[in-house]
């Protein structure tokens, strides 16, 4: 099939074809449809394969597809930026840890830059639960000191409501975050919230002194 006529499918209609032949008395097409109806695109997307397994029609070969298309997707249409790579821009530190927003728990993560702001690595500082991390400025900038990173961005996740705009507690820990990066010598520059339906960020906002 054409690339062109491929783009031009509906969404059931390129799930048909992923769903390979009929099996049984069960139509692809209307499993295909029903798997949309109870799974919205931007959730089937990142279903796992055992996920995908309770729905009529679905069973380990075609769960097992439709995973491994949505991923070979991600990683076709997705470059996270790279080490030594400059991470200054929120939309980037989105694309760094846009896998945060489909994460089970609240996670807290540092990403580490030089003096030009390129990146060095990332750290995971907390995971907590559904709805909370709690997180220490002591933990949070013990990795950027011991490595001699010169900047910071701060990034946690909203993985219950999928909204990543900031709580009052959000706003308050990250002055305390600023605060404490002052006080050690390191540039605290951001601090972005993931979440299912895309970031935030407090210097975007204007929350946030350069």
């Amino acid at each position: 099939m054409e690339q062109l006529g491929v783009r031009a499918l509906a969404d059931v209609e390129l799930l048909t074809i992923l769903l390979g032949p009929t099996a049984g008395t069960n139509p692809t097409h209307d499993a295909a449809q029903r798997l949309l109806d109870a799974l919205p695109l931007s959730q089937l997307a990142w279903a796992s394969a055992d996920e995908l397994r309770q729905h009529p029609g679905i069973g380990p070969a075609r769960a097992a597809a439709i995973a491994a298309a949505f991923e070979l997707g991600r990683r076709g249409a997705w470059a996270p930026p790279k080490r030594g790579e400059r991470v200054l821009d929120p939309r980037r530190v989105y694309e760094l840890m846009r896998p945060l927003a489909h994460a089970e728990r609240e996670e807290f993560h540092t990403i580490l830059l030089d003096v030009r702001g390129r990146l060095i690595k990332t750290v995971k500082v907390a995971e907590g639960s559904l709805t909370q991390c709690p997180v220490s400025p002591r933990d949070a900038l013990r990795e950027p000191v011991r490595l001699g990173a010169h900047g910071i961005v701060f990034v946690h996740n909203h993985p219950s409501s999928g909204d990543p705009s900031p709580s009052a507690d959000d706003a308050d820990l990250t002055e305390r975050l600023r605060t404490a990066a002052d006080v050690v010598g390191v540039l605290a520059r951001d601090h972005v919230i993931v979440g299912a339906s895309g970031y935030y960020s407090f210097v975007e906002a204007g929350r946030w002194r350069r």
